[in-house]
């Protein structure tokens, strides 16, 4: 390609990089020398060598989608392919796995093994077999075993933290001073002041992050009574959706798509973030199936589209609340799905709180929760009952009124709809086309194909969620499909298919709140989880908001923070201030770089474990074999946290294996009812958590008050807490929308000295920083490119692989420039998915701010404006 640079060292200081990595591989210093050392030191698949691999990635690349859409088949045993990196001698095993990423797909493996060494690994079959896929990261797992960036052995940091100098100790060693340290802080702070940051790193059940209450971590957390961070990723779209729904799941199976007449991909990339799911469009494509793809760039999946809209990067809320419009001024929903299913009869008074019967003078009743049992008060929603002409309780109303309600005991109210049509009456199709780049045509067919052509299934994913106004983009785009009926029937979803929801609700939890022999708890975990926004202010000031709280140790888990999170400095800064540092980990990283004590994880081949938990693109979950020894002196993560436990003095607590761990969090009726247990798993390999064929999300209910889809809140919603933040009720509790913060083109950044709009890119060969240490993979990526339009280039001089720098109100970053046509004007589209060495100079988490929306704690990684120069 003409343009990689030498990659730089990315693991320990000189000295410690040359005793402490795989023998002939992180001592090399020429590329070309390392390759045939790691080549020569382990062996690599028979039937897949490197030059195959690069030639058929080039040509997936090209293609787009030809590797994902059709599944891999299963050579004969035996069999020789062409010559490969792997010798044909020795007997192959084949074990179970599963490539338990945070791509969240979850996908099936078999691990081939020769002499104790995985040799590669191949697509293994699911009882379903459309979803026996594989992709380039999953074919390329050999690379990440015996990468030369793995963690062999416990270190110590002995020179100033952040300096990547350490040194090799013994896990005794490490052991004790994890224990003495710990001890020291909580004695003289309390048990929360030590802190558990979990992340998404590996999906599996027992030594997964699949959260504090279901994997090992948060059995850990509960007995030594830590606190916890959020990784504030992701969730901003979720925020908007709780408003909307209560969090009640709207996506139907996969394998459903077939049934829709139109999908439409909305901020999502399955060709490249899923490219083992991309063939279940294509397929329902091929069967008449219409497909839309909705982003800002001309990509591989608007490449398959029948209809790509290029909407502008940021302004997908304007376009749904054009949409909207048209619906509420042309009258084009059900009433009678607004009246039984909405919340759009309520009354709201001019305070901005719904109207209730002690409103009318009806003292509230009481009422056991149903969930807890506890007495709380009762006091119903009003609406005006046209049955009646009178205001009545929502319960008691046959004919509840939409529109010009009259005043109620001398209040003057609107209803929902009234409330919702005035948010919405600026974004007019003109207006609404205006903002998002599009035609007036494209905003009036996109609503009719809701009304007229469905069903509609809606893939909604995570482009949009990375900006500042993400709550309130999704609450508009959720709308658009659910008032229009296209949810909770076959062919109708909405949302994403990564999410299985039976994995989280049938987990036996008690699994994280263990008891000692003598049947006494665990002391539970601290109460506090932290916002990272406010890491520095809880750190500096002893407050977390008006509270009193401390914070003096992290341990980071499953999470490469200071390379993910917005503001790297910010990170930095925050970790420098703390009394403890631990990360345990399967590679050197930018964080574990931070800490004082990193502790070596085994690989996801290396241990037993229920896999494909909690995040996967199918409905199973898969038991995971041992396929080989953990390297070096590596643990898996449920025995590093068993051996820390011990070493404090809670051994009790631990007082099991993680097959008996696995057995137990399997142990629920909701799992019985499906005939899941842990023997039963071991014997299948996969079994399915949803009872029937094909899974079409309930959407009879919802988990809003009185279970109705909401239009309206009457109360603001914190994701993370109020915390005495400023919040203007307006845009938080009704509709709302505004441009990026940053990014918007009207913005002080974006009509001053940053004129660019800076968006992150998902990669086909990475999941964030996950595989940037595996040389095939780099082959076909070796570094991040910052992408430009071919007139942006022009017009600064700029031609394909010179080096630009990329800076703004936060920092810089130098890269090499790559001319993309698919890219719109003034836009910049880079990789986040890097770490420090990678880049020339900077990180993209340089120029992404920390500010967070008012009531959400979501990293905005696109909402971000930055200035282009040729070095």
């Amino acid at each position: 390609m003409g343009l990689s640079k030498s990659p730089k060292r990315r693991g320990f200081s000189s000295g410690e990089w040359r005793r402490h990595s795989l023998p002939g591989a992180g001592s090399c210093r020429d590329k070309r020398e390392r390759e045939e050392n790691f080549m020569t030191e382990f062996e690599n698949p028979r039937s897949f060598s490197r030059r195959s691999f690069v030639t058929g990635a080039a040509a997936l690349t090209g293609a787009g989608l030809l590797a994902a859409c059709s599944p891999q088949s299963q050579p004969e045993q035996g069999a020789e392919g062409e010559e490969g990196l792997a010798g044909t001698g020795g007997n192959e095993e084949i074990y179970a796995g599963a490539c338990d990423g945070n791509c969240a797909g979850g996908c099936y493996l078999n691990i081939h093994v020769r002499d104790g060494k995985i040799v590669r690994t191949s697509a293994r079959e699911l009882p379903d077999p459309a979803y026996t896929r594989i992709c380039s990261k999953g074919l390329s797992q050999v690379g990440r075993v015996y990468s030369s960036n793995r963690l062999l052995y416990p270190m110590k940091r002995v020179g100033e933290r952040g300096s990547n100098d350490f040194e090799r100790i013994s896990w005794d060693e490490a052991l004790d001073f994890i224990a003495t340290k710990w001890k020291e802080i909580t004695d003289q702070y309390g048990p929360g002041a030590m802190a558990i940051f979990n992340n998404s790193g590996h999906y599996s059940l027992c030594s997964g992050s699949c959260g504090t209450s279901i994997s090992v971590t948060g059995r850990f957390k509960n007995v030594v009574g830590a606190s916890e961070i959020s990784s504030s990723l992701d969730i901003g779209c979720s925020h908007g959706f709780s408003h909307l729904t209560g969090g009640i799941p709207t996506y139907n199976e996969i394998t459903d798509r077939k049934n829709a007449n139109v999908s439409i991909l909305w901020g999502n990339n399955p060709a490249i973030s899923n490219p083992h799911t991309a063939h279940f469009h294509k397929e329902a494509q091929e069967d008449g199936n219409r497909l839309i793809v909705i982003d800002p760039i001309y990509n591989a999946n608007a490449a398959m589209a029948d209809w790509w809209v290029p909407v502008k990067a940021g302004t997908d809320g304007a376009l749904a609340a054009g949409i909207l419009n048209i619906y509420f001024t042309r009258g084009l929903l059900d009433e009678g799905f607004l009246k039984s299913t909405t919340n759009c009869p309520y009354l709201i008074k001019e305070d901005g709180m719904f109207v209730r019967m002690s409103d009318l003078g009806v003292e509230p009743t009481v009422e056991p929760d149903p969930l807890t049992g506890e007495d709380v008060p009762v006091d119903p929603i009003v609406v005006w009952d046209a049955a009646q002409n009178a205001p009545v309780a929502i319960t008691e109303a046959t004919d509840p009124l939409l529109e010009s309600v009259p005043g109620v005991n001398g209040m003057k109210v609107q209803t929902v709809l009234e409330n919702a049509k005035a948010a919405v009456a600026e974004y007019t199709p003109e207006r609404a086309a205006e903002i998002s780049g599009l035609k007036v045509e494209d905003v009036e067919e996109l609503a009719r194909i809701y009304v007229e052509d469905g069903p509609v299934s809606t893939e909604f994913f995570l482009g949009v969620n990375h900006y500042l106004n993400a709550p309130y983009t999704s609450w508009l785009i959720g709308l658009v499909a659910m008032l229009t009926g296209n949810t909770g029937k076959s062919g109708a979803s909405f949302g994403n298919n990564q999410i299985y929801i039976p994995q989280y609700t049938h987990t036996n939890f008690a699994v994280t709140m263990p008891t000692d022999k003598a049947g006494n708890p665990c002391q539970g975990g601290d109460p506090h989880t932290y916002a990272t926004a406010f890491l520095e202010e809880l750190i500096d000031t002893g407050k977390y908001g008006q509270e009193d709280c401390v914070l003096k140790g992290v341990w980071f888990t499953f999470n490469n923070a200071a390379a993910t999170m917005a503001d790297s400095e910010y990170t930095k800064r925050w970790v420098s201030k703390l009394d403890l540092v631990i990360c345990s980990d399967v590679m050197m990283t930018d964080t574990c770089r931070l800490a004082d004590i990193v502790l070596p994880a085994s690989y996801w081949f290396e241990h037993t474990d229920v896999g494909s938990y909690l995040f996967a693109t199918h409905p199973y979950i898969t038991w995971n074999e041992k396929a080989i020894d953990p390297l070096g002196e590596s643990k898996s993560d449920f025995d590093i946290f068993k051996a820390v436990a011990e070493r404090m003095g809670y051994g009790e607590f631990f007082d099991l294996t993680e097959e008996e761990y696995c057995a137990e969090a399997l142990d629920s009726e909701g799992y019985k009812a499906l005939g899941i247990s842990l023997e039963a798993l071991k014997e299948k390999g996969a079994l399915r958590v949803f009872p029937e064929d094909v899974h079409i999300s309930d959407t009879s209910v919802w988990g809003t008050e009185n279970g109705r889809l909401c239009l309206y809140q009457e109360n603001v919603l914190y994701q993370f807490g109020d915390l005495g933040q400023p919040v203007d009720r307006k845009k938080e509790c009704g509709l709302y929308w505004e441009e990026g913060k940053y990014c918007g083109e009207h913005s002080e950044a974006r009509m001053g000295e940053y004129p660019f709009h800076l968006l992150s890119q998902k990669m086909r060969t990475h999941t964030h920083t996950q595989w940037s240490e595996n040389e095939y993979t780099r082959e076909i990526e070796p570094e991040p490119l910052a992408m430009l339009n071919p007139d942006d280039a022009a017009e600064l001089g700029i031609q394909d692989g010179d080096t630009i720098r990329l800076r703004n109100y936060q920092g810089t970053v130098v890269v090499k420039a790559a001319i993309n046509a698919g890219v719109p004007p003034k836009t910049v589209a880079m990789p986040r998915s890097w770490q420090a060495a990678d880049f020339i100079e900077g990180t993209y988490q340089s120029l992404i701010s920390k500010d967070f929306n008012d009531t959400s704690n979501n990293q905005a990684y696109n909402d971000v404006a930055c200035a282009v120069e040729k070095m």
